[in-house]
C-alpha cells in the first residue's frame, strides 16, 4: 500500500474516532440537560413537561435507572399508577441494589390495594437498609392491611426503636398486638402514640376502648391514668428492649 493512502485511511479513522467521541459526549450533555429539565418541570408542578422530558432522557440511555424512576414518580404523582408500575419495575430491574425504586414500587402498589404485594417491595427495601423508620411503618401497614397482624408486629417495634416519637407507628403497633390479644403491651402502644402526639386522637379512643373491655374506667384522660403508667412500668422494658 502506497504511504499517501495509509495516511489518507489512518486519518480517516482518527476522525471517525473523534466523531463517536464527540457524539457519545453530545448525547450525554443532552442527556443530563433533559434529566434537569424534568426535574426542574416537577419542582414547577408541571407534570407533563416533566414526563416528556424524563422520556426524552430514557430515549438517549435506555439504561437510565434515574430516568425511568423520575418518569415513574410523576407517573404516580399523576395517578396513573400502572404507568408508573411500569417504569418504577424498569428502574429496579436496572439496579436491584437501589431502595428509592423499591419503596415507590411498593407505594403504587399499597395504591392499588395490592398490600401484600407492596409488603414485598418494603421487604426488599429493608433487606438492604433496615434503618429507615418510614419504610418499616409502610411494611407494617402492608402487612397489617393485608390482614397479617402478627407479621407486622417486628417491622413496627424496629420502627419505634429507631423512632421514639413515631406515634403513628406506635398507633398501628397497638393495633396489631390488641389483634393478637397482647392487651399490656396494646395498651402502652396507644398510651406512647399519645403521649408524644396529644392531637392524635385516634390512639386515646384506642385506649379508651381498651380499659373499657378489661373494665378500667378512668375518665377522659384515660391515657395519664395510674392504671396506663402501671402498664407503661410492666412493659416499657420488653417493647425498647
Amino acid at each position: 500500500m502506497k504511504r499517501p493512502l495509509l495516511v489518507i485511511l489512518l486519518a480517516a479513522v482518527v476522525g471517525l474516532g473523534g466523531i463517536v467521541a464527540w457524539t457519545a459526549v453530545s448525547r450525554d450533555r443532552e442527556y443530563r440537560r433533559l434529566i434537569a429539565a424534568g426535574d426542574a418541570a416537577l419542582a414547577g408542578d408541571q407534570a407533563f413537561q416533566a414526563i416528556e422530558a424524563f422520556s426524552g432522557a430514557i430515549a438517549l440511555n435506555h439504561d437510565s435507572m434515574l430516568a425511568y424512576l423520575r418518569r415513574g414518580e410523576t407517573y404516580r404523582r399523576l395517578g396513573d399508577l400502572k404507568a408508573a408500575l411500569r417504569d418504577l419495575r424498569r428502574a429496579s430491574e436496572l439496579d436491584p441494589t437501589a431502595t428509592r425504586p423499591l419503596e415507590r414500587l411498593g407505594d403504587v402498589l399499597a395504591a392499588q390495594e395490592r398490600h401484600a404485594r407492596a409488603a414485598e417491595r418494603y421487604e426488599a427495601y429493608v433487606r438492604i437498609d433496615d434503618r429507615s423508620p418510614r419504610v418499616l411503618y409502610k411494611l407494617g401497614l402492608a402487612r397489617f392491611q393485608a390482614g397479617e397482624a402478627k407479621a407486622a408486629v417486628p417491622a413496627l417495634r424496629q420502627a419505634v426503636r429507631l423512632d421514639d416519637r413515631f406515634s403513628e407507628a406506635w398507633y398501628l403497633l397497638g393495633l396489631c398486638l390488641q389483634d393478637q390479644r397482647q392487651t399490656n403491651d396494646a395498651a402502652f402502644a396507644f398510651q406512647r402514640a399519645a403521649q408524644v402526639a396529644p392531637g392524635f386522637a385516634e390512639p386515646r379512643e384506642a385506649l379508651a376502648a381498651l380499659y373499657r373491655r378489661i373494665g378500667t374506667r378512668s375518665g377522659d384522660k384515660v391515657y395519664d391514668t395510674v392504671a396506663a403508667q402501671e402498664v407503661g412500668r410492666l412493659v416499657r422494658r420488653e417493647l425498647l428492649a
